[in-house]
C-alpha cells in the first residue's frame, strides 16, 4: 500500500473508501469524509504510520438530518464538494492513511491527494452548527468509532 506524503487535518474533507456494515475492508463507493482526528506513529524502522478517524459523508437526503449530522453546501468554495453533503459524525471510523481506504480528490486541488476542502471553521455559522451536532450526538448517546486499524508493534505515538 502506498502511503501518501501529508497527512490530513482535523477538519479536512477526503476522498475515502468508507467500510459498510463495519467490515474490515474499504467500501465499493469513494465517498466524501471529514476528517475528525489524526494520529501519527514512529515504527521501529524509523518509517511513520499515520491513522485518521473520518465521519461518513453522504449526499443522499441532506435536508433529513439527525442527531449529529451537518449539513455542508457544494458552494462554499473551502470544502471542495460537488454536492451537498451531509457528514454523520456519529457514524465515524478510524483507518489508516493509505490508497487501499482513501483515493486521490475527483477536484484535485490538491493534486493526487485525498483532500476535497475543509472546513471553513472562520464562519460563525457553521461553528455553531457544528457544536448544535456534536451536543446533538453526545445527548444522543451514539457509539464511539469503529476502529477499522490494524496495530503494527513496537510503534509510538508522535505527539501533536
Amino acid at each position: 500500500m502506498t502511503k501518501f506524503y501529508s497527512p490530513p487535518k482535523p477538519g479536512d474533507i477526503v476522498q475515502c473508501r468508507f467500510p459498510q456494515d463495519n467490515i474490515r475492508q474499504p467500501g465499493p463507493k469513494e465517498r466524501p469524509a471529514l476528517v475528525i482526528d489524526v494520529e501519527e506513529y514512529e515504527l521501529p524502522d524509523g518509517s511513520r504510520e499515520v491513522f485518521v478517524t473520518v465521519a461518513y459523508g453522504t449526499s443522499e437526503n441532506v435536508d433529513d438530518r439527525h442527531p449529529g449530522e451537518i449539513k455542508i453546501e457544494h458552494n462554499d468554495p473551502h470544502a471542495g464538494l460537488g454536492l451537498d453533503t451531509k457528514f454523520d459524525i456519529g457514524n465515524r471510523v478510524k483507518l489508516p492513511f493509505d490508497d487501499e481506504w482513501f483515493a486521490p480528490s475527483p477536484n484535485k486541488r490538491f493534486g493526487d491527494h485525498p483532500k476535497r476542502g475543509r472546513l471553513n471553521i472562520a464562519d460563525d455559522n457553521l461553528k455553531r452548527r457544528l457544536s448544535s451536532a456534536i451536543a446533538e450526538l453526545k445527548k444522543a448517546a451514539r457509539p464511539k468509532a469503529v476502529d477499522m486499524s490494524a496495530r503494527s508493534s513496537g510503534r509510538k505515538k508522535i505527539k501533536p
